[in-house]
């Protein structure tokens, strides 16, 4: 076994003092976050092993909340016979495509942060939303793509179900809004991740964590692209809720629908079959997550009523 440590630097830009309570539940936020990313590892470094993992505080600076940390991984690397040279293990973890990072526990740390982010949002809005988080998010998987070799559908599959399950989804989710709290009494700060500036409009997008966070739904937002819908039970009294659609690609059950603008209930009329983008909302249970409506956002041009 084999250990390093790999240095992972955070600075608010924030004008005021940070209250201590704040910096107490923002760094527990950032252990959790790192420990996700660590374990998340072997899936992007072929041959590693992750044995243990830990974070510690190097520094921590006042004025602007500057956090010094490192992660201390203990691991085993097994390199593939084929290899001719195996990496030097101290180059192992190095980021060579960008020069943002230094390491690639930095940018897989972001991506489980920003992951976390993004669905704050959809949790706060019930419903999927192209927020800057998520923009985010998307840039650090093809990131990690560029790095690693691999697929950024795969590496973004693998981020997904790492949080598939309620627990570890409520989990990323609280710590991701956790993780802003400093920013929260100044004005969304922006924050500096090694030599990526995360902007304010960014950082002010993401939920702020209030009390009635205890209580609230836990709905997953799944989008789905050219979902063939069969629709039944149509009611125009109803609007843009008097349909049910079973989508045997994602449900064998019937479904509540939902209509989003720019999509009309006139779309729907009189079709007994449409092809559609749709986001799929699934509630918590005890079964774990269960499909139950569909909110459609886009239709393809066969699903269409014709205009001319």
């Amino acid at each position: 076994m084999q250990q390093v440590q790999l240095p992972l630097s955070i600075l608010y830009e924030t004008d005021i003092p940070t209250p201590i309570s704040d910096l107490i539940i923002s760094l527990q936020s950032v252990d959790t976050i790192a420990k996700d990313a660590v374990y998340l590892l072997p899936s992007l470094i072929d041959g590693l092993q992750i044995e243990k993992c830990s974070l510690n505080v190097r520094t921590l600076e006042e004025g602007s909340l500057k956090e010094a940390l490192f992660v201390a991984i203990l691991f085993t690397y097994q390199a593939k016979l084929s290899e001719e040279v195996p990496p030097v293990i101290e180059n192992l973890f190095d980021v060579t495509v960008s020069d943002k990072y230094e390491t690639i526990a930095t940018v897989a740390f972001l991506t489980v942060l920003f992951y976390g982010a993004g669905l704050a949002i959809d949790v706060a809005k019930k419903t999927f939303s192209d927020s800057l988080p998520r923009s985010k998010f998307n840039e650090l998987i093809e990131v990690l793509a560029s790095e690693t070799g691999k697929p950024a559908g795969d590496i973004r599959a693998i981020v997904e179900a790492r949080f598939k399950k309620p627990a570890a989804a409520k989990r990323i989710v609280k710590s991701a809004k956790s993780f802003f709290i400093p920013r929260q009494k100044d004005r969304n700060a922006p924050i500096v991740f090694d030599r990526d500036r995360v902007e304010s409009p960014t950082v002010g997008e993401v939920p702020y964590t209030a009390e009635s966070d205890k209580t609230q739904d836990f709905d997953r937002y799944d989008p789905h692209s050219e979902v063939r819908l069969e629709l039944h039970a149509q009611d125009r009294d109803k609007r843009a809720t008097g349909w049910a659609a079973v989508a045997p690609t994602v449900s064998d059950s019937r479904l509540k629908v939902r209509v989003i603008y720019p999509v009309q209930p006139s779309d729907l009329w009189q079709k007994e079959v449409v092809i559609a983008d749709v986001v799929v909302v699934s509630k918590l249970t005890s079964d774990g997550y269960i499909p139950f409506e569909i909110q459609v956002t886009g239709l393809m041009d066969e699903g269409r009523n014709d205009q001319s």
